[in-house]
């Protein structure tokens, strides 16, 4: 350790504070304490005072604010200032309270309350503009951060508590790392996170806007960017932060090697997503049937992530796949290269129906629904003689395959039984004749039943 902050200097510390508070009329010693009573008297009666006029105003606010329409960033600034009003109307009167008694009486009699006056104004404003931020918690560390700066630089110990954090340092090698390194490199370091991730989805947006682009391109761009924009931030906040990036060469080293042997899973669906994205074999919005151990899932692509590829079934359900499950697994791409496909639905007739009869009445349902599609035509043939029925395979096209395809297959079979039943065409059922074979003959009694039960009582 180097440096280190020890108790008897932060006792001083704490002294000096003391008497620094005592010199603006901060204190509860000698005559300072009535005055100092009166400022605490007065804050808080602001602060009642201010809650009692929000009850009273902010639901007049609150009806106009919902009647507000088709400027969504105003509304949005409004209502996070609007649920900060009272602490406004309590800045209000606190800074009235200490004009009026810097104008009666003597400026340090005021001093503590134009010090809440000041925190609570500091603190009102960070909360609102850090509210622009949509990231939650860089919103937060911003506003936390900016407000403890504001709330050190008006109590007039921003420079000790600046030399406070730096005192509290370790030396690792050559680098010497201090408590104002660690807090800096995090506030901006997050600060320029937030930032490339803001130019990011700003880009992407841009890319999803090119009609140019395939959807694939538009994705594998966008990611390229994001990685790029990241990676240049936190290099610049590292060298901001006076970091030498040679330092860094050991960690890079380990870093490589645990990719090599621990991320190898990680990297693998990475770059199978990168290839996925490039030979736009599969991109968002087609219709695919996949193998997996639990059966077969057939959905459309939903998103196309770095790692993993969003599934949505006809459940309504998300199945993520790591990216490495489609290069290594079959996959049919029902929209791959053309977006029709052809479904086959097997149907069966009795050996004594009238079998071009039902081919046609096969066909007379397939025409019939609006999504099957004429061109090329629907066709019915007849594919073999089973044990119990005529088998039949009606064909068909579809153009459509993301509205679904078994949806359309139990549309047509339902035309189908009506029309047959219609027509009196059977569909059969299985069939099975017993031969009983043996070379006794088997005895049969003919004798009367009554006969029998006397036998059997016999």
């Amino acid at each position: 350790m180097e440096n280190l902050f020890t108790p008897e200097q932060f006792a001083e510390f704490v002294e000096s504070v003391r008497r620094w508070m005592a010199a603006n009329g901060v204190s509860l010693e000698g005559g300072f304490w009535i005055w100092t009573v009166t400022q605490i008297a007065i804050g808080v009666s602001a602060y009642l005072i201010a809650r009692l006029i929000a009850s009273a105003v902010n639901p007049r606010i609150e009806a106009s604010l919902r009647q507000m329409t088709g400027k969504p960033r105003l509304l949005r600034f409004l209502v996070v200032a609007f649920r900060r009003l009272h602490w406004f109307y309590f800045i209000v009167i606190t800074w009235s309270a200490v004009i009026i008694m810097r104008a009666s009486t003597w400026p340090s009699r005021s001093y503590f309350l134009s010090v809440v006056a000041n925190l609570a104004t500091a603190w009102f404003v960070i909360s609102v503009l850090s509210r622009i931020i949509r990231n939650r918690f860089i919103a937060n560390l911003v506003a936390v951060s900016a407000w403890t700066i504001a709330a050190l630089n008006v109590f007039g110990v921003l420079d000790d508590t600046i030399g406070l954090l730096d005192s509290v340092s370790v030396v690792l090698g050559e680098v010497r790392v201090s408590a104002l390194l660690v807090i800096n490199s995090l506030v901006i370091c997050s600060l320029l996170i937030w930032g490339a991730l803001g130019l990011s989805g700003f880009l992407e947006r841009r890319l999803s806007e090119i009609e140019d682009l395939t959807p694939s391109v538009r994705v594998l761009v966008g990611k390229i960017f994001r990685i790029f924009i990241l990676l240049v931030a936190i290099l610049t906040g590292l060298n901001v932060v006076g970091i030498d990036l040679t330092a860094l060469a050991v960690f890079s080293g380990a870093l490589g090697l645990g990719i090599g042997f621990g991320l190898q899973k990680i990297v693998s669906n990475l770059l199978s997503g990168i290839i996925l994205l490039m030979d736009k074999s599969i991109k968002p919005g087609d219709v695919i049937e996949i193998q997996t151990v639990s059966g077969t899932t057939y959905g459309w692509v939903e998103h196309l992530g770095a790692r993993y590829t969003s599934v949505r079934t006809r459940d309504g359900t998300d199945t993520l796949f790591p990216n490495e499950t489609f290069i290594a697994t079959p996959v049919t791409n029902w929209s791959h290269g053309d977006t029709k496909v052809r479904q086959k639905l097997s149907i069966g007739v009795s050996y004594d129906a009238d079998v071009e009869q039902a081919m046609a009445l096969c066909l007379e349902a397939a025409d019939e629904q609006e999504r099957i599609l004429k061109s090329p035509a629907a066709r019915c043939l007849l594919v073999g003689f089973g044990e119990s029925s005529i088998d039949l395979q009606l064909r068909y096209w579809l153009a459509d395959p993301q509205e679904g395809l078994r949806n359309i297959a139990s549309v047509v079979y339902l035309s189908i039984w009506k029309k047959f039943r219609e027509h009196e065409v059977e569909i059969p059922f299985p069939q099975r004749d017993l031969h009983i074979r043996s070379a006794e003959s088997l005895p049969v009694d003919l004798a009367p039943r009554a006969q029998q039960k006397v036998r059997a009582q016999d």
